[in-house]
């Protein structure tokens, strides 16, 4: 990858289970910056630091130790060694966060049924959610609704990236990082913070990160000079770099303001990736049909999709995400007294995307989807999404506790933003020599509106959306005499105006959805090392607009919902030698957002359209537990499995489509329902059942230093690539390592991903068309190694 620079498992399962005591999904324990031989995690979750042991949520959360020792690099990796949470990237401009099987049912959703919040401020789109760890302190993943604490779409839960911001202790601080790897990874960053006083300090980090990739691009023009963007060399290879500045005032005792701005340059190749036709004659099942007169082909794919092989084929013209985006945070935190204190917090969010993708099943000859018999061979590239983002939100928290029974907060939540979005299908001719090649977008010609840098562009979306949002928020909890019971209730009334402008067609739609979200928790402490809580809680989605209605009525769908009720209990024994949570829940979940032909039209092939369509059901159990078995060695563990089913009656009706060219749907009954009935199958997407075990040895090295050597295990059972159930992810099996020294102030480690070199498909999606269904398949990372060193000072 030519860099811009040179431009210019079970066993602990086991283990865990059989010392018969349930266990809550809780953070992976890791020794906290105040607290380091607890192995105790402090988290924010509550808008206050508290022990995540006796918080009465599902929390995962992954200290900066965690982190490097796991070698967790993106939300993929987050997603292996977090209970009930998978991550798909689709080369980044969908990418889809889904916790406790509540996948978002439309892949190409601006926002998914998660939320993702970078220290506390609104990400709003999809694209920028996978931030990666540099400069972080923490990550928590909060498991179930959250809306009526989060507020927008924190819908099945949600994602906070914390960073290492400037601090008042001390007076400079920092470190120094770097990473030399295999396939070109080449890291460096820096941080420092700056204690100007007792009462001001300022803190900056630079980091930067380059890598050609794990897959070898058999493409024959792989290594062509493509101007622009493009995935040259491997694939799945990245150029990114972030910048962040902060600073801390203390004004006065009980008066702090902070400030601070984050940048993320993002170059992302494309992944690696292979698609699949029903014109190749991909399909194995189905109803038989002739599509362009050509001899007749199964339209679906059952049973496990194709695994990879020893190199993938991607056109070097596509790219994954090419992204800028910018944080801004203010705060200001007032004691009024030692019972009340008032916050603030103002947040920017701005910033841009590019992304282009080839889904070409012959990415060398082309023509499966543009070409014969009618024209010449052309590669088909989805060039989306292309936009910017900019969203303002103000926060006012006032809260009271006097330390008596009582303590409560009330708030006002305001936030007006702006997001531009297009979607282009762009065709090109086939590269048949180095100097003919065309780039996706290149140098993009204006054509009717749309981005057309070769023949045949169509602009399929083009978008601007405004959204404004008005809430008003509320908590209070009661604590018995004793302290060891606790009654929580939280509420949150949301009005959110969303105005599109489709410029496409001159036309805008407005509606207002109105949502009320509450959430009630119920806590008790059977002792000081042992908690037990329930919660019932609301999640609420927003809905959006239909452009292409024929009724009017369809114009608009509504939010989607859920009610999720949770038991769970978390225990800390033997001294705090052992952790051991447990979780179960039971969701009902309702108005799913499915994407259907428009009911309206007399055209059974019509474009799709969004609809309120479907429920489902939803219910697991999630475990985790840590072990310190000597002063050496220590095991951790994670369980979850989760049931995901649509209930009778769900309708996906791209099953029952007319395919254009005979009468019959693609699905004959038997493999799946012709009327599009999905009842009773799994939610799709979502991995049921997830195991992660990890083994640290810590030990001195001498009078010179310390030492540790870990391991990582993590599997995941095979799921269902579409609704219809017929595709088929299978499941996989990965090992990291990782060992290191620390002397003095110096910390050295060598580490290696998919230790085996798993070759794996990660996640697909299914396109349901009349003229013919496509299968896009992604591939995970292969096996990655090399050697980290931090000097911190």
């Amino acid at each position: 990858m030519k860099t811009r620079f040179e431009k210019t498992s079970l066993l602990a399962l086991a283990t865990m289970m059989a010392a018969g005591l349930p266990s809550q999904v809780m953070a992976q324990e890791a020794e906290a910056a105040d607290d380091a031989d607890s192995g105790i995690i402090v988290v924010t979750a509550r808008n206050r630091e508290e022990n995540i042991q006796s918080v009465p949520l599902a929390i995962t959360a992954f200290s900066e130790e965690d982190i490097a020792r796991q070698s967790i690099q993106e939300l993929d990796d987050v997603a292996r060694f977090t209970p009930g949470f998978s991550f798909e990237d689709f080369s980044g401009g969908f990418a889809q966060p889904t916790i406790r099987g509540q996948a978002t049912a439309r892949v190409t959703a601006l926002e998914s049924n998660v939320s993702a919040f970078y220290d506390g401020i609104y990400i709003p789109r999809s694209w920028a959610v996978d931030l990666g760890t540099a400069n972080l302190q923490r990550i928590e993943v909060v498991k179930g609704p959250q809306s009526a604490r989060y507020g927008r779409n924190a819908f099945s839960g949600a994602i906070n990236y914390l960073p290492k911001k400037a601090v008042l202790d001390g007076e400079i601080s920092g470190e120094i990082e770097a990473t030399v790897g295999i396939d070109e990874r080449r890291d460096i960053g820096a941080f420092i913070n700056f204690a100007v006083s007792d009462n001001f300090a300022l803190a900056a980090s630079y980091d930067y990160s380059t890598y050609d990739g794990s897959w070898e691009n058999s493409h024959p023009f792989a290594n062509a000079d493509i101007p622009g963007p493009s995935t040259e060399g491997n694939v799945g290879g990245w150029e990114n770099q972030s910048i962040s500045v902060s600073a801390i005032a203390e004004l006065s005792p009980g008066f702090t303001i902070e400030a601070s701005y984050n940048y993320f340059d993002v170059q992302n190749e494309a992944r690696a990736s292979n698609y699949l036709a029903e014109q190749t004659g991909d399909g194995n099942c189905g109803n038989a049909r002739s599509i362009f007169f050509a001899p007749a082909t199964l339209p679906l794919i059952c049973g496990e999709l194709p695994a990879p092989g020893e190199t993938t084929t991607n056109d070097p013209r596509g790219y994954g995400a090419q992204a800028e985006t910018g944080i801004f945070r203010f705060n200001a935190n007032l004691e009024i007294t030692d019972s009340l204190t008032v916050d603030y917090t103002f947040g920017n969010v701005n910033g841009d995307v590019d992304i282009a993708t080839s889904g070409e099943p012959d990415p060398i000859n082309c023509g499966t989807l543009v070409g014969p018999p009618t024209f010449d061979a052309l590669c088909n590239f989805q060039n989306a999404p292309i936009g910017d983002i900019d969203y303002d939100t103000h926060e006012l928290r006032i809260v009271f506790d006097n330390g008596g029974p009582i303590r409560g907060a009330i708030g006002g939540f305001l936030s007006d933003g702006v997001d531009n979005f297009r979607f282009n299908s762009l065709s090109l001719p086939v590269i048949t020599d180095a100097n003919n090649i065309v780039t996706v977008p290149g140098t993009p010609v204006p054509v009717g509106g749309a981005f057309q840098p070769g023949p045949f562009g169509i602009t399929l979306q083009d978008a601007t959306t405004t959204t404004e949002v008005v809430s008003i928020f509320g908590e209070i909890q009661w604590t018995s005499g004793d302290g060891a019971t606790r009654i929580g209730a939280e509420g949150r009334y949301s009005e959110t105006e969303v105005t599109t402008d489709d410029n496409r067609r001159t036309l805008t739609l407005n509606d207002t959805f109105k949502v009320f979200t509450p959430r009630i928790t119920v806590e008790h402490d059977l002792t000081d090392e042992s908690l037990i809580f329930a919660t019932a809680a609301r999640g609420a989605k927003a809905g959006g607009f239909n452009a292409t209605a024929i009724d009017p009525a369809n114009r608009v769908f509504g939010p989607e919902f859920n009610w999720t009720y949770e038991l769970g209990t978390k225990n800390t024994l033997a001294d705090g030698r052992i952790t051991l949570n447990a979780s179960v829940f039971y969701t009902d979940w309702s108005d799913i957002q499915i994407n259907s032909p428009d009911p309206d039209s007399p055209n059974p092939n019509a474009v799709n359209i969004t609809l309120n369509l479907g429920d489902a059901t939803v219910y697991g159990i999630e475990l985790a537990g840590r072990f310190q078995a000597t002063d050496n060695l220590s095991f951790d563990a994670t369980f979850s499995h989760t049931e995901a089913e649509y209930s009778s009656g769900t309708v996906d009706a791209r099953y029952a489509r007319d395919p254009g060219v005979t009468s019959d749907p693609p699905c004959d009954d038997i493999v799946c329902n012709s009327n599009g009935d999905i009842g009773g199958n799994e939610v799709e997407r979502q991995a049921p059942t997830q195991v992660s075990f990890g083994a640290q040895w810590d030990a001195p090295l001498g009078d010179a230093g310390d030492y540790f050597i870990r391991t990582d295990l993590t599997w995941q059972s095979d799921f269902f690539a579409d609704s219809g159930n017929t595709g088929v992810i299978p499941s996989r099996f990965l090992v990291n390592g990782r060992a290191g020294v620390t002397v003095e102030n110096v910390d050295v480690s060598i580490w290696v991903r998919n230790a085996f070199d798993k070759k794996y498909v990660s996640n697909a999606f299914v396109v349901l068309l009349p003229f013919g269904n496509t299968y896009g398949e992604f591939f995970g990372e292969r096996r990655s190694f090399g050697v980290t060193t931090k000097v911190r000072f």
